[in-house]
């Protein structure tokens, strides 16, 4: 019962928490060896690339992998996988094995069971970003919401985004930009590059009940969070004003508000998409319910205006619980400092990168 309520009333949106065990970086550190990260070989091509494909539908599995071989790629180099933990492990075992001088291809379906194509590729990155591996994939989203081959996409830890069934012709685009990735060292600054760390976190604890609002405060500077960094507000207009106020602030600090009354998560829900309208809004909060008091949330649509919600009785476990949700978010959904601005971000010139993000957020991804 206890798991039921801490998860109930989660967005969507929000990543889930990644799997613990078994541990895939630590399978990629033990197959590290002491031997140099190989030269590599320029003189690229499909057949000597080394492909690892995650889905968990069979019939998209046979599908991609056929429109792989029209291109060129060879049955024997293309490992399968049913999430993303399955992946991972084949990223461990091609760091010393395969066509080692020769680029490594991830593709990623979106929705997986155990562990997602969002999840999968944050592990990765954060592999990269600690310099655990001698093999540095090309990371690929297989979204069937995406309607052309998207680059640079700006919500994830992905190089790349392709339309969902694959065909030959969007491989065929994709592995002429791993080619220019590989020779021309061209790449971006990824989600997984930002810092995440409690001390580092602006909180609004807001509330109309000052024993509320000192209990769901306390509960998260036990957790990490500076006492200097928690601003209180006790109605809705000072929330929103607190709200507007801390825009000015530091985008590379996540904020978090801590919100214990129904009635003002739609109102504020409201004031954030205004301000992503007009393009002005600099730090998107995440907006965890710290109610104690079932009977305000319970199951009323208002859940879903939440990015995490607390159980009734929340306990430390429940913080840091919510604390690793809000990592997850804002490493792979929110915008954050990473993002340089760009209006050409499509093969073919069009669209700007919020487009994508914001079918993300209004569709789930299959």
């Amino acid at each position: 019962m206890h798991a039921e309520v801490a998860t109930a009333g989660f967005r969507s949106d929000v990543p889930q928490p990644r799997a613990r065990e078994p541990s895939p970086m630590r399978a990629v550190a033990e197959a590290m060896t002491r031997s140099p990260v190989p030269a590599r070989d320029f003189d690229v091509s499909p057949d000597t690339t080394d492909v690892i494909y995650a889905e968990d539908e069979e019939v998209f599995r046979e599908t991609a992998v056929r429109e792989l071989l029209k291109v060129g790629f060879l049955r024997q180099n293309i490992r399968e996988a049913d999430n993303g933990l399955g992946a991972l492990d084949y990223l461990a075992r091609l760091q010393n094995e395969g066509h080692v001088n020769k680029p490594l291809l991830v593709l990623l379906d979106v929705r997986m069971p155990g562990m997602d194509g969002r999840e999968c590729a944050l592990q990765i990155q954060e592999l990269v970003k600690k310099k655990l591996l001698r093999r540095e994939p090309y990371v690929v989203c297989v979204s069937s919401i995406a309607r052309q081959v998207e680059v640079d996409e700006g919500g994830g830890n992905f190089q790349i985004v392709l339309p969902k069934p694959i065909n030959a012709g969007f491989i065929e685009d994709a592995f002429e930009h791993l080619r220019k990735w590989w020779t021309l060292g061209c790449g971006r600054e990824l989600p997984a590059w930002k810092d995440f760390q409690a001390d580092q976190l602006d909180v609004i604890a807001a509330d109309e009940e000052p024993v509320c609002r000192m209990s769901s405060q306390m509960a998260f500077v036990q957790a990490g969070v500076l006492q200097d960094a928690v601003v209180e507000v006790e109605s809705q207009e000072e929330l929103l004003e607190q709200l507007g106020e801390l825009q000015a602030g530091d985008d590379g600090r996540p904020l978090i508000i801590l919100l214990g009354q129904e009635a003002w998560a739609q109102p504020l829900a409201d004031w954030v998409e205004a301000q992503k309208a007009m393009q002005v809004i600099r730090r998107v909060p995440f907006v965890v319910c710290t109610s104690v008091d079932s009977d305000r949330i319970g199951a009323s649509h208002s859940s879903q205006l939440f990015h995490a919600l607390l159980p009734r009785t929340f306990t430390q476990q429940d913080v840091r619980w919510s604390l690793e949700y809000c990592r997850l978010w804002w490493l792979t959904r929110c915008v954050g400092p990473y993002q340089k601005p760009s209006d050409e971000v499509r093969f073919d010139g069009s669209g700007t990168e919020e487009e994508l993000s914001e079918e993300e957020d209004d569709s789930d991804m299959d």
